[in-house]
């Protein structure tokens, strides 16, 4: 049942178009999808977004977002076990079509194995009566054919954005062997694919031969008008940033924290994010230097930054896709004007090399942290610091002109 199945003007469309946004989780939890969606509605286009209900802070920040979009229709569906039925078959499924061999999968099971939630798209999709769109855009795996199947119900271009590198978001060779004919079998049937770094986009191509589409690398920069100009902080300490949806475990922060609290009063650590309980008790209760700020909607989040002078980048290569993939942390601190301070991945490398940014670069051992952090100081205080032209060589990066190939796809 399931086979056959210029920025910131409005454009003169003489009817609007209409986009299907799809994901297996919410807004509050994509903020890509959040800078597409606001891309479409500030070019008069008419959106639906297919999300879902997570039982996690998401939800509630998701509905604070949701108010500033007046004529998007929001569908919601549940992740939880909340209606119990839908939830049980679809756990069920899941589990069975990933034990069953891959070969025997027809697309729409490959795609429940990689993630229930495929399957309460499918149905949500199935039952979507009188609905037609020009687009359907699908974000992260378990959408990806849901959303080749909404674009040929409703005759629609098919858009797919790869934030991650998703076959190598596992370290289990038979996840990752799922994901990549999964990927495989969907792509190549979209309009256009969108990647989040180059390498991402360079590996996805190696993996597929037959994307023979449109290919855009669409960094994860934000809106330049999130930020605030920044302003000269004379201040004798060095305070340091990092922030993230979950503080928790495997972030690369267990090293630099025990650094912050040797070096202290010198330099400060601002965490900022929903913080894992047991992460805060086995290293940062009782540690000083260490600031946590909590949640913040992004908008907050981005004028907070200003306050600050060397943004963190720990996220560590312990799988593929963090090898490759550029974090948004990067792009934000330089859009905010701060100094970038970052572990080496083959991505971070790539870009910050590249780059005209004022940056410093360390390994994930104390006595190279406790350096970087030392030469980040003594810059500060000789006055070696240039966060305004941080910030102007960064406007590059902002959504408005990163995003402009798309909407060019988009009308086209």
């Amino acid at each position: 049942m399931f086979i056959n199945s210029g920025y910131n003007h409005f454009p003169n469309h003489t009817l609007a178009k209409k986009i299907l946004f799809i994901t297996t989780t919410n807004l509050a939890a994509n903020p890509r999808l959040l800078k597409e969606l606001r891309l479409a509605v500030s070019q008069g286009y008419k959106c639906t977004v297919l999300q879902f209900y997570l039982g996690n802070w998401s939800d509630a920040a998701t509905k604070t977002i949701e108010q500033e979009f007046g004529k998007v229709r929001f569908v919601h569906l549940s992740a939880l076990r909340k209606p119990f039925c839908p939830w049980l078959i679809s756990t069920l499924l899941e589990l069975f079509f990933s034990i069953l061999p891959r070969n025997i999968l027809r697309t729409w099971m490959l795609s429940i194995a990689v993630g229930k939630r495929s399957l309460l798209l499918l149905w949500k999709l199935w039952d979507l009566k009188g609905d037609q769109y020009d687009w359907v855009i699908a974000h992260n795996p378990a959408s990806f054919y849901p959303g080749l199947y909404a674009a040929r119900k409703f005759n629609a271009k098919f858009g797919v954005d790869i934030e991650d590198y998703h076959p190598g978001e596992s370290n289990i060779r038979i996840n990752q062997k799922r994901v990549r004919i999964l990927m495989s079998k969907v792509l190549p049937h979209a309009d256009y694919c969108s990647y989040a770094s180059p390498l991402i986009a360079k590996e996805t191509q190696q993996d597929i031969a037959e994307l023979k589409n449109h290919q855009l690398v669409l960094l994860n920069g934000f809106p330049a008008k999130e930020f605030l100009i920044p302003k000269h902080n004379s201040e004798p300490i060095l305070k340091i940033v990092w922030f993230s949806q979950h503080i928790a475990e495997g972030r690369g922060l267990e090293q630099v924290i025990p650094i912050v609290n040797k070096l202290y009063p010198k330099l400060e650590l601002h965490l900022i994010g929903n913080l894992n309980r047991d992460f805060e008790q086995n290293f940062i209760q009782d540690k000083t230097g260490i600031v946590f700020h909590g949640i913040l909607s992004q908008k907050e989040l981005h004028h907070k930054l200003s306050e600050f002078d060397v943004g963190l980048a720990t996220d560590l290569p312990v799988n593929r896709n963090r090898e490759i993939a550029l974090t948004n942390k990067i792009i934000a601190y330089a859009q905010a004007g701060l100094v970038v301070a970052a572990m080496h991945t083959d991505a971070q490398d790539q870009f910050l090399q590249s780059s005209e940014l004022q940056f410093v670069q360390m390994h994930n051992k104390p006595a190279a942290i406790e350096n970087a952090f030392l030469q980040l100081y003594q810059n500060k205080i000789s006055g070696k610091f240039n966060m305004l032209d941080q910030y102007q060589k960064a406007q590059q990066y902002c959504w408005e002109k990163i995003s402009q190939p798309l909407n060019t796809i988009w009308e086209s």
